[in-house]
């Protein structure tokens, strides 16, 4: 699979993914009947099609033959924890991986931030972090007081699971207190990180095991501090 930018910024949703990209064709599919949609306007008839468009695509791409994704880390946290979400996607390119990461993602900017009914934005949002889930190889969770009421946080790793079934493949840092305290037994079901060092560890066994070759993006953010150890 061609590792292709995800970063770069979009000048047309439709062609956001080219041919090399898992999934483009779900997605093609998806912007076409979203924009046809859309002319029902805002009716109960419309949201009823753009769930079931969505559902539509879930189900396609959870249909496509499992492909060697190129090592790609996606990194799931909650908003309030950006900070700490940069400094893994930082550790996971230092070690040699691609990262996605949803603060870098120009597209799912664009999609927040456009004026399109609120049910269409979180259809496109979904759809946004499943091509990147299908493009990736590795996900890892922020789990911190603030991701226990997250939404999307449980979704995303969820979804991961059952995309790569290896349960060394999907990780979870966890801030001091909430490994011990958290109620998810589920997030157990994959590697459990309790400090920045057994993350990187992580990252470098997987690295190993995986014979990834090394990241031509690298990172893109700035600065970044250790992962707190309080």
């Amino acid at each position: 699979m061609t590792n292709f930018d995800w970063r770069r910024t979009p000048a047309d949703l439709l062609r956001r993914y080219d041919e090399t990209v898992t999934g483009y064709k779900q997605w093609e599919r998806l912007v076409i009947m979203l924009t046809e949609y859309l002319r029902l306007g805002d009716s109960d008839e419309a949201t009823r099609r753009f769930l079931e468009l969505l559902d539509e695509f879930l189900q396609a791409v959870d249909r496509l033959a499992r492909k060697s994704a190129p090592c790609r880390m996606f990194v799931s946290h909650q908003q309030a924890d950006v900070a700490f979400a940069e400094r893994i996607a930082y550790l996971a390119s230092k070690e040699g991986f691609d990262y996605w990461l949803d603060v870098h993602d120009p597209l799912l900017k664009l999609a927040n931030q456009t004026s399109l009914p609120v049910v269409v934005r979180s259809v496109l949002i979904a759809a946004i972090i499943e091509m990147a889930l299908l493009n990736c190889s590795h996900a890892i969770a922020v789990q911190t007081p603030a991701a226990e009421l997250s939404r999307w946080v449980p979704y995303e790793y969820g979804r991961a699971k059952r995309r790569w079934l290896t349960s060394t493949r999907v990780a979870s840092w966890f801030r001091k207190g909430i490994y011990e305290s958290t109620k998810a037994d589920y997030l157990k079901l994959g590697v459990c990180a309790l400090s920045e060092p057994q993350v990187i560890a992580w990252l470098q066994w997987e690295w190993t095991r995986c014979q990834c070759p090394p990241s031509q993006c690298g990172w893109k953010g700035g600065a970044t501090q250790p992962l707190p150890t309080d």
